[in-house]
């Protein structure tokens, strides 16, 4: 049977929530970010499931991906820079590992199908891709394991991504036309806000 979820560390979000993922900068190094982005994406539907390591080849990480070879290397030396990601170098195909921060083995559900379909699909180009990943990291970090969903509001996206509001619509655009996520409104409290799906898990 096929694998439904594939396993994501996520300390790096949480052990500063409010510069986590707004260490993946936009302007002249968005194209970095979104490759580092990509790859944790890419890593985590290849890793196994108990050692968090996985053997892949730079091929492997491109066709994942949708990369360019030299992204692929620059978003991986980012995560490398980052602790994000251990990398052994000792066999021909390298072993990348995501790591556990020693307070912090929580690990967010990444739906495995999905990504390994969709990722490459995302453009690699420019701060909506990127304002995308990020969305999507936080909303599978902070996702309830009672639900496939969770409510965020544009205020509370702006303030832990280091986004622009008027980048966040046209984000999500992203992440709905890739079917990675459902969007829904919610009018259970006085401040409406959307009720974000995360799709196949």
């Amino acid at each position: 049977m096929a694998r439904r979820f594939c396993k994501c560390p996520t300390w790096w979000i949480r052990i500063d929530e409010k510069t986590g993922l707004k260490k993946f900068g936009g302007g002249t190094s968005a194209g970095t970010s979104i490759a580092a982005l990509k790859c944790i994406l890419a890593l985590s539907a290849s890793i196994d499931f108990s050692t968090r390591k996985a053997k892949l080849s730079l091929s492997d990480l491109e066709k994942l991906t949708g990369l360019s070879r030299p992204k692929v290397i620059d978003g991986l030396k980012l995560l490398t820079v980052l602790l994000i990601i251990k990398v052994d170098k000792t066999s021909h195909v390298h072993e990348y590992e995501l790591t556990e921060a020693p307070q912090d083995a929580n690990w967010a559900k990444v739906p495995y199908e999905r990504i390994r379909k969709h990722l490459s699909e995302i453009p690699n180009r420019g701060v909506i891709p990127l304002t995308a990943l990020k969305i999507y990291l936080l909303l599978v970090s902070i996702r309830p394991n009672v639900s496939d969903s969770v409510p965020v509001g544009y205020d509370t996206l702006v303030e832990y991504l280091g986004v622009q509001r008027s980048q966040i619509r046209s984000a999500l655009d992203i992440l709905y036309s890739h079917t990675l996520i459902r969007i829904t409104l919610s009018d259970e409290s006085k401040e409406r806000h959307n009720v974000y799906t995360i799709s196949g898990l």
